[in-house]
C-alpha cells in the first residue's frame, strides 16, 4: 500500500514538473511572438518643457567645462557600499530614483554636481527617497554638491549663475564683471569644490 502511494506521489510529482516546463516553454514563446508584433518610433525630443529649458541654459554657461547628462540614476551616481551598513537596505533607498541633471568632469566623467527639479510635476512618488528633499541626505553624506531647483518656470541665465555660485560653492564675493568673467570664475570652483563642509553640497534653488 505504502509502495502504490509512494508510485502515484512520484508519477503526480514528475507530471506536475513536466506540466510546469511545459507552460514556461510556452509563455515564452508567446512572449516571443508577441514582441515581434509590436512596434516603436522614437520619441521627438529627450525632454520637453521646463526640462529642455534648463538643460539648455546649463550647456549654455557651463558646457565648455562640464559634460551636463540628463536623467541619470541614483545607483548609477552614489555607491551604496559604505562601511558596514546594510547594504541591500541601502541600495533600496536608490534603486528606481533619478536626478534631472549631473555636472561631469569632462577628462574624467568625475560626476561634480547634481540637479533635480523640485516641484509637483516631479514629485508625485511616495515613495521614500523619491523626493527631492530626501535625496539631499544621499548627497550630503556622499560630500557631493545638489542642487534643487524649485521654480524651473522661472529660471534664466543670471539666476543659475547666481545660485550656483553663491549657494553651492560659496562665492558669492564674485566681482560684479561681464557674464562671461561671471560665467567662467564660476566653472573654475566647479571644477574643484569644496567637499570638506557638508553643508556646502546642497542647495535649494528658489525664485525671488
Amino acid at each position: 500500500m505504502d509502495r502504490i502511494f509512494i508510485i502515484i506521489a512520484g508519477v503526480a510529482l514528475v507530471s506536475f514538473l513536466i506540466l510546469s516546463l511545459i507552460v514556461a516553454i510556452t509563455s515564452k514563446r508567446r512572449r516571443l511572438e508577441a514582441m515581434s508584433r509590436y512596434q516603436y518610433r522614437p520619441k521627438r525630443s529627450l525632454m520637453t518643457g521646463n526640462e529642455r529649458r534648463c538643460f539648455q541654459l546649463l550647456n549654455d554657461i557651463f558646457g565648455e567645462r562640464f559634460y551636463i547628462i540628463p536623467n541619470v540614476s541614483l545607483e548609477n551616481l552614489l555607491s551604496h557600499k559604505v562601511g558596514n551598513q546594510n547594504r541591500d537596505e541601502a541600495y533600496g533607498f536608490i534603486h528606481h530614483k533619478t536626478v534631472d541633471f549631473v555636472f561631469c568632469n569632462k577628462r574624467t566623467l568625475r560626476p561634480v554636481c547634481a540637479v533635480k527639479f523640485d516641484d509637483n510635476a516631479h514629485t508625485k512618488d511616495n515613495d521614500l527617497g523619491s523626493n527631492p528633499k530626501d535625496m539631499e541626505k544621499f548627497f550630503r553624506s556622499a560630500h557631493l554638491p545638489f542642487v534643487r531647483i524649485v521654480s524651473p518656470k522661472k529660471l534664466n541665465r543670471d539666476f543659475i549663475i547666481e545660485e550656483f555660485s553663491r549657494v553651492i560653492y560659496e562665492t558669492s564675493l564674485l566681482p560684479t564683471n561681464s557674464r562671461t568673467t561671471r560665467a567662467t570664475k564660476i566653472t573654475t570652483s566647479l571644477a574643484t569644490p569644496k567637499t570638506s563642509n557638508p553643508k556646502s553640497s546642497r542647495s535649494t534653488l528658489k525664485t525671488k
